[in-house]
C-alpha cells in the first residue's frame, strides 16, 4: 500500500512538514511523510495539476488498484471541487474535474471526496467512467474531515477490501 501525497494552495501550512506557498508531493510510510518532489507554485484547482499528479503516482507506484482522495473545500454543481489561496477565485470545475481524470488515464476502485456538498448527481456522472465507486457527502463535512486514521486500518487489516467497504469505513 502506497500512500502518496500532493499538497499546495495554502498560503501557510500549519505543520513543519509542507512547505508555505509551494505545492509538494510525499509519500506516507509507516507513519513518516517523506518529500519527493518540490514543484514550486502551482494552481492546485487546474485539471493539468491533478491529471500530472495522477499519472505521476501511478507511474512511480504501480499497483493492482487505486484510490483517489481530493482533499479541501466543496461547492459541488455550482462551484465544483477546492480552492487555492494562491490562485483566488478558482476552482476546479465538473468539466475540468472530468479533463483531469480523462487525462490522468488510471481507472479507480473509488474517487473519494473529503469535501463537503459534493455528493450529487451531476459529480457521480462525472466521476463514473473513472472510478467504481464515489464517496462523498451531500451535507457540510464536519471541519477536521475524513478520519484517515480509521480508513488505512481498514486497509491494513484487509488488503482486498472493496471500495464499497472502504466507503462504509469512511462513514463509520
Amino acid at each position: 500500500v502506497h500512500l502518496v501525497l500532493q499538497t499546495g494552495g495554502t498560503e501557510t501550512w500549519w505543520n513543519d512538514v509542507c512547505t508555505d506557498d509551494e505545492s509538494e508531493r510525499f509519500v506516507i510510510e509507516n507513519g513518516d511523510m517523506t518529500l519527493l518532489q518540490s514543484l514550486g507554485s502551482m494552481n492546485m484547482t487546474d485539471a493539468d495539476t491533478l491529471s500530472d499528479f495522477i499519472r505521476f503516482s501511478a507511474e512511480s507506484y504501480p499497483a493492482d488498484r487505486y484510490e483517489l482522495i481530493l482533499w479541501d473545500h466543496g461547492g459541488g454543481t455550482m462551484t465544483g471541487f477546492g480552492y487555492d489561496e494562491l490562485y483566488e477565485d478558482t476552482s476546479l470545475t465538473l468539466s475540468s474535474l472530468s479533463t483531469a481524470l480523462y487525462n490522468g488515464g488510471v481507472q479507480f476502485d473509488f474517487i473519494g471526496f473529503d469535501a463537503c456538498l459534493m455528493a450529487n448527481y451531476e459529480t457521480a456522472v462525472t466521476v463514473a467512467p473513472y472510478a467504481r465507486y464515489m464517496i462523498a457527502s451531500e451535507e457540510i463535512e464536519p471541519s477536521g474531515g475524513w478520519d484517515y486514521k480509521a480508513l488505512i486500518s481498514a486497509i491494513a487489516a484487509d488488503r482486498s477490501i472493496s471500495g464499497a467497504d472502504l466507503g462504509r469505513a469512511v462513514c463509520d
